[in-house]
């Protein structure tokens, strides 16, 4: 996971959190035919809000290596209303399912459930 914030009223450590978090919480998911998940998160502030391109991107699957890489766009908007763990939330959930639809069919809302506990574990909701 990498990730790039959009302005100077982001916590670098946000980002940071989230990734070891992510990493340790979804660490025992197995998805056939998937090696490796490269999430590049963009978290929109007041130099780039990402405005109108919130959600899932370019998502890539190579098969050879089996390995998906995608964009997560956060618009500074649904920051605004909350920490950008919770603002990610329902963007992971989209790519969970995503994921699930390209490698592993009829397993969406298994997925979808599993990264939700992974963010339900770090929020400590």
């Amino acid at each position: 996971m990498r990730c790039r914030l959009g302005g100077p009223e982001r916590s670098p450590a946000d980002p940071v959190y989230l990734r070891r978090a992510l990493v340790s919480a979804l660490a025992p998911v197995s998805v056939d035919g998937l090696d490796a998940l490269d999430v590049f998160l963009t978290v929109g502030g007041s130099i780039t809000s990402g405005e109108g391109h919130g959600g899932v991107h370019n998502l890539r699957y190579s098969g050879a290596r089996k390995r998906i890489t995608v964009n997560v766009v956060v618009p500074a908007s649904e920051v605004a209303a909350g920490s950008v763990v919770e603002a990610v939330g329902p963007h992971l959930a989209e790519l969970a399912r995503r994921v699930a639809k390209r490698c592993a069919p009829g397993r969406e809302d298994e997925l979808a459930a599993v990264f939700a506990e992974a963010l339900r574990i770090i929020t400590g909701a």
